[in-house]
């Protein structure tokens, strides 16, 4: 069976001056980045970029993470935005009632049988991750993926529950 990349982490700006960056994870998890040798980097315009990880370390709370090739501040900056991938199998495992955000991406928002939208992307909200789902009608909406809101989730099956089906109106 195949071993997919997901998207754990953000890499964000440069930090020092020997081309380290700060990394923004996905979760409150980061120690399976510690263990990185190599690492698949994503622009916002899909090209992916395979870097050899030379350095990480934990500052004020934050991880802190080097690549090969990337030795300056300007050199580090240019890969400030870029999605941090790594295989499934080298992720954050999980535990009951978690997921990664990546599964939730192309769910099926459901109100009982009704078909309400479909989850395009998230954003790190203040609370909860929000799910930003596309509607019918082309607009989009924010969900908070909070008990509150959501029921029952399965990626599997491209499925969640939304308990509060108001949220989208």
């Amino acid at each position: 069976m195949e071993d997919p990349l997901i998207w754990t982490a953000t890499i964000r700006r440069p930090f020092g001056v020997n081309g380290e960056v700060k990394v923004h994870t996905h979760n409150d998890e980061y120690g399976h980045l510690a263990s990185l040798k190599v690492a698949v980097l994503r622009s916002s315009d899909g090209t992916e970029l395979t870097v050899r990880v030379t350095g990480f370390r934990v500052v004020g709370g934050e991880p802190i993470m080097r690549f090969a090739g990337y030795e300056s501040p300007e050199e580090a900056r240019a890969l400030n935005g870029m999605h941090l991938l790594v295989r499934r199998s080298e992720a954050t495992p999980l535990k009951g009632g978690e997921f990664y955000t990546a599964d939730l991406i192309g769910c099926t928002l459901y109100d009982g049988p009704e078909s309400l939208g479909v989850v395009v992307s998230t954003v790190d909200g203040a609370q909860a991750l929000l799910l930003e789902v596309k509607r019918a009608d082309g607009s989009l909406a924010l969900v908070p993926f909070h008990a509150h809101y959501i029921g029952h989730v399965d990626p599997e099956r491209h499925y969640i529950e939304l308990l509060t089906p108001w949220i989208l109106a």
